[in-house]
């Protein structure tokens, strides 16, 4: 829509008159005009870039990568390589904010900016001839707030343009219906002033910043930011490693057969044994504070040859991060009342579930029925069920969560001027193993079914010689239709 507005208000600008003096000295160089838009965004992206390797937020992903569970079972359990994929992303990132500034730089005046096309095909290795176009830290601190600041004005410049579009509409319409002089007039009275309003923030905006002066702050800046990434990386011809955290211990995720076997032997007389409580890992990995030095500039290059020679699948190659993403976090907001699951809940979930958990599940359910399971309830089982969910969604509803949110964050249609971006790919679903990452959506719907289906027992005595009257009958003939997953 904002796009949109941009479009159909390009006649406008033959038209504004705006009573401030002009900041354009040199009328041969080419101004920004229309592409202020897409000059904010970049803007916006070299803004997040710059907060995101700052201490504070190389330290939380840090903390993230050695902390969390779910990416050290589904992703990998060698702190060098997670960190190694963060670092492939956000080169990628800088290469892709650079073709932006490249395309750019080919309207400028100055023949230098001519050519940006292949400066960052390696950022690591950046040609010498552009040593010294870095910027001091507290100078590219103020170029990151004036960045900051033409986004800002953007932003608002696109809505007030919509606004101006409203009423320049309206205004013809007025004049094609031969509206009252008086109306007429006060109404173009209110054009005039939203056009004074459009050409203020025009002035203020990159809409009269002419490409050089745009492209050399960008420029500048994304050879500032290489620079900090050198620094956070110790990226340097040294031999050497990142900083290794001590690997979890082997443990299992996915206690379902355990579970299942657990359950079969609840069922008899026969003592109880005791099983090590190996649900979800309880051993917490030590965490390492330095970021050490990158083997060599070549690390990139070999780093996404492995990721593309790995045998074992990922989310991100099946494209299915997303979406399983959205059947987890379903899963969670069913597992916090999973007694009082509706029908169109339970339909809605099957048909979210892939053919390979569904197999995956049949088989399980199978297993089940043939212990004897399914058919009797036992208030032990349920809540060593109810526990497992429990666990499994502590460490795998943080990667869903973080897989929506950078989508959410990158999707361009959606994005707003000046949002932040603090989720990189290594903290979501996407490198995750697809069978791992299955195993564990199939034991939380098993879990789900187990729960659900023999809970209203619970329920049902607990409403056993309640006063509460009709209300409470009308809820237990619902809690009745409930079918088992």
């Amino acid at each position: 829509m904002v796009i949109g507005a941009l479009k159909e208000a390009a006649w406008l600008t033959t038209i504004w008159k705006s009573s401030r003096k002009t900041r354009i000295s040199d009328p041969e160089k080419p101004v920004i005009g229309i592409m202020s838009l897409e000059v904010s965004r970049l803007m916006t992206k070299v803004a997040n870039l710059w907060h995101f390797l700052s201490d504070k937020q190389m330290s939380r992903l840090q903390d993230e990568l050695t902390d969390s569970l779910g990416i050290r079972n589904l992703v990998s359990q060698d702190y060098n390589h997670l960190m190694e994929l963060a670092l492939i992303e956000i080169m990628d990132t800088i290469k892709c904010v650079a073709q932006g500034v490249s395309r750019l730089g080919k309207k400028c005046v100055d023949p230098v900016y001519h050519n940006l096309d292949h400066v960052f095909d390696n950022g690591v290795e950046i040609d010498v001839k552009w040593c010294g176009w870095e910027y001091k830290l507290k100078k590219m601190d103020k170029r990151v707030k004036k960045m900051k600041r033409f986004a800002a004005v953007t932003s608002q410049l696109c809505e007030e343009l919509e606004v101006l579009s409203e009423l320049e509409n309206g205004l013809k319409r007025m004049q094609d219906n031969n509206t009252n002089q008086l109306k007429l007039h006060e109404f173009e009275k209110k054009v005039l002033w939203q056009r004074e309003e459009v050409g203020g923030l025009r002035e203020m905006s990159t809409w009269v910043r002419p490409y050089d002066y745009t492209v050399r702050l960008l420029l500048r800046s994304l050879f500032t930011i290489v620079q900090r990434v050198k620094g956070v990386f110790g990226i340097s011809p040294r031999i050497g490693s990142f900083a290794r955290s001590n690997s979890i211990s082997a443990f299992s995720v996915y206690p379902s057969e355990n579970l299942i076997q657990r359950s079969i032997s609840n069922l008899g007389d026969k003592p109880k044994k005791k099983y090590p409580q190996r649900f979800c890992g309880t051993h917490a990995p030590v965490k390492s504070r330095s970021l050490a030095q990158v083997q060599t500039p070549n690390m990139l290059l070999d780093s996404k040859k492995r990721l593309l020679s790995s045998k074992k699948p990922t989310l991100g190659d099946a494209a299915l991060s997303l979406h399983y993403a959205n059947v987890i976090i379903f899963i969670e907001r069913l597992a916090i009342s999973p007694h009082f699951i509706s029908p169109d809940s339970r339909e809605d979930l099957y048909h979210m579930l892939t053919t390979r958990i569904k197999h995956s599940l049949r088989l399980k359910l199978s297993n089940l029925s043939k212990s004897g399971v399914s058919e009797v309830y036992n208030g032990e089982i349920a809540s060593e069920w109810s526990s497992m969910m429990q666990r499994i969604l502590e460490w795998l509803a943080p990667l869903a969560h973080n897989m929506i949110k950078w989508h959410t964050e990158r999707n361009f249609e959606k994005q707003r001027m000046g949002y932040g971006g603090n989720v990189l790919l290594v903290n979501t679903l996407h490198y995750a193993d697809q069978v791992k990452t299955e195993d564990a959506i199939t034991d939380l719907v098993l879990g789900l079914h187990y729960v659900s289906r023999f809970g209203r027992e619970v329920n049902d005595k607990a409403f056993t010689g309640s006063s509460c009257g009709a209300h409470c009958d009308n809820y237990l003939i619902c809690n009745r239709n409930i079918m088992s997953l």
